[in-house]
């Protein structure tokens, strides 16, 4: 992005804040939705950018030669300044909402599993591919369960499928078991994940983790992490962790991806979860990346 480009991105994200949830980024081209052509096709798709913060997040989705290569957000770096902190006192941000808010009459702090929530649609052409229509992008100021683990400030990235999808019965949030077919290699369902949940793009759902890849359970750094969404014995999308502290440190993370044999959502899974910062976009990356082929239940 050269300097001029960096200078207008930063207008609008600033005449935006006055203006509303919805930000016109001069990095989403008019025409960038435009220009498919099957077999030949090598092209980054942007969603609408939505104001988070002090700035913006959009989804993307990267077609190389037709083929979709990986999927994500974008997220402004100026985002992670002006997030609300207390959802007692604090506004949640414009277009967003406090899906999750423990705070009592009197209570200056909040509390762990507080969280603030936006939706995001996902372009077109990506959501026919993956099945996935649209994301939950989820800020935690003091994380969530299970204490000591994941109890850090961070954004959780939800993809779930259009369909399966969650439900309002707790009980469906463990049994029937999710068949570990649906499950890379190590995941389990973990006991106590289950969340009330009720956006456009999610309904209630718990969460399936591989505590032994996960060096967080075992006493080391939270840096990021992925998981898979649970209902009804079926996996219903994916989730990506992402630390504040991550994205703050401009350092990178990867995580390989095992895959699933089978899946009742979409016929491709991705292997590679990546979180960077993008130096010339002043942004950073989330993204699931290197999708493979699997069975479609």
């Amino acid at each position: 992005m050269t300097n001029n480009k960096n200078m207008k991105f930063k207008k609008y994200i600033a005449s935006s804040l006055l203006a509303g949830s919805l930000i016109v980024s001069p990095f989403i081209h008019g025409n960038a939705n435009a220009g498919y052509k099957k077999g030949d096709y090598s092209k980054t798709l942007y969603g609408e950018t939505v104001k988070l913060g002090e700035g913006g997040v959009k989804t993307f989705g990267n077609f190389k030669n037709g083929e979709l290569t990986k999927v994500g957000v974008l997220i402004s770096e100026d985002a992670l300044n002006g997030l609300p902190q207390n959802c007692g006192v604090d506004a949640p941000t414009a277009g967003a909402k406090w899906l999750i808010c423990q705070s009592k009459p009197g209570e200056t702090t909040g509390k762990m599993n507080d969280t603030m929530v936006i939706t995001l649609d996902m372009p077109k052409k990506v959501a026919k591919q993956i099945n996935i229509k649209k994301l939950d992008l989820s800020w935690l100021p003091y994380g969530h369960a299970p204490k000591g683990v994941w109890d850090k400030p961070q954004f959780d990235i939800h993809f779930p499928f259009a369909n399966p999808t969650g439900g309002k019965d707790s009980k469906k949030f463990y049994s029937p078991k999710t068949s570990q077919d649906q499950l890379p290699e190590g995941y389990i369902v973990l006991p106590g994940s289950g969340f009330d949940w009720d956006t456009e793009a999610l309904q209630s759902h718990s969460h399936a983790a591989s505590p032994g890849d996960s060096p967080e359970f075992k006493g080391g750094e939270f840096k990021g992490n992925f998981l898979y969404l649970s209902y009804d014995g079926k996996a219903i999308g994916y989730e990506a962790y992402v630390s504040e502290e991550i994205l703050k440190s401009k350092d990178y993370y990867i995580q390989n991806l095992k895959s699933p044999k089978v899946s009742y959502g979409s016929d491709k899974a991705p292997s590679k979860l990546v979180i960077s910062y993008l130096p010339g976009e002043e942004a950073y990356e989330v993204s699931l990346e290197n999708y493979i082929n699997v069975e479609k239940k």
